[in-house]
């Protein structure tokens, strides 16, 4: 394995928005600071469900979308200029002789750290696939599995693939937006599709083709030019710009019995100081259980703090237990 030798003081584990505000606090405690992110991007669970969707439960902001909130926090953590990278999936978390913890990625790299902070919620959540031969070859150009940035399809021919409501909603998110919307479902129906929402479809300028599959990606160099799907015997050639794709996730466990944690209903048990079974790993966000834990976004924003001002004072006792923003950013 390819072994990185620097030895940060802290390496987070995720980079969704729990793994982003930890990574800035562990820039204002002077820590030297490892995101390792197992997707191609930053956000986690809201750059995948909720890039689009309003968000008010967030201290201070009255309402934001996802993709803004992501943006800003992204902007903060940069602040401080952590090392980011980006898909690789640690399977294994071994903390040595000398103290030092190694965290070995499948992608065959090591990563040395003082500290471990794990901000990597319950696992990853992967897209399901189109059987498709040469649609990697577009993914993240012009096929995408997320409606990241809605204004990017602006005047944009684009074909939806999906069978549940979320198509129908980021249809109709498009309306307004794309020069034309299409959504092509192989099933004759929308799982989990209200009657309103179905109405909604049924009164817009959306295209829908039910019973439909998508048959062949025409382009070149990852540019979309036209997709072909075929209803019953009959074969169309559709002018398309962009495609998204959305007919379910699978979830890929974080491994955490791997690394030696010990664990609630595949949550890390954590004490009040974000502590784990072993000396030197803490954890934040969704990733963690203990009594009266909640699941929201601002609830690992406090967690990470903690875990921070925890590992902090487990690389250097005599640290102070934590520090002020107004005392650091003073000019």
């Amino acid at each position: 394995m390819e072994e990185n030798s620097k030895i940060y003081d802290v390496i987070i584990i995720g980079g969704g928005t729990t793994g982003l505000f930890t990574a800035f606090y562990c820039g204002m405690r002077d820590m030297t600071t490892k995101i390792i992110e197992s997707d191609s991007r930053l956000g986690g669970k809201v750059a995948k469900f909720l890039p689009e969707k309003m968000i008010y439960d967030i201290g201070g902001i009255p309402k934001i979308t996802g993709d803004n909130l992501l943006a800003q926090m992204e902007e903060q953590a940069y602040m401080h200029q952590p090392k980011i990278v980006y898909n690789e999936w640690i399977e294994e978390v071994t903390k040595n002789e000398d103290g030092i913890f190694s965290l070995a990625s499948t992608e065959g790299t090591v990563h040395l750290a003082k500290t471990v902070i794990v901000a990597t919620g319950t696992g990853r959540f992967d897209p399901v696939q189109p059987d498709l031969a040469n649609i990697s070859m577009y993914t993240d150009k012009t096929h995408h599995y997320t409606m990241h940035n809605p204004q990017q399809y602006a005047g944009k021919q684009v074909m939806l693939n999906s069978n549940t409501r979320i198509g129908i909603d980021w249809a109709l998110t498009l309306e307004s937006i794309a020069e034309k919307v299409y959504l092509v479902n192989s099933k004759k129906t929308f799982q989990h599709a209200a009657d309103v929402e179905l109405e909604r479809l049924r009164d817009s300028s959306v295209i829908v083709k039910l019973n439909s599959d998508l048959q062949q990606l025409h382009g070149e160099d990852g540019w979309l030019e036209s997709i072909t799907i075929k209803s019953k015997d009959v074969e169309e050639r559709i002018k398309v710009d962009h495609l998204l794709t959305y007919n379910g996730l699978k979830m890929n466990q974080t491994p955490f019995d791997n690394w030696g944690l010990e664990t609630d209903s595949n949550r890390v048990v954590v004490d009040h100081q974000m502590a784990t079974n072993i000396d030197g790993i803490f954890a934040a966000g969704d990733a963690t259980a203990y009594p009266g834990k909640t699941m929201l976004i601002a609830s690992g924003y406090t967690e990470g703090l903690t875990a921070v001002n925890s590992a902090k004072k487990y690389i250097n006792p005599k640290a102070p237990a934590q520090v002020y923003s107004t005392v650091i950013y003073r000019k």
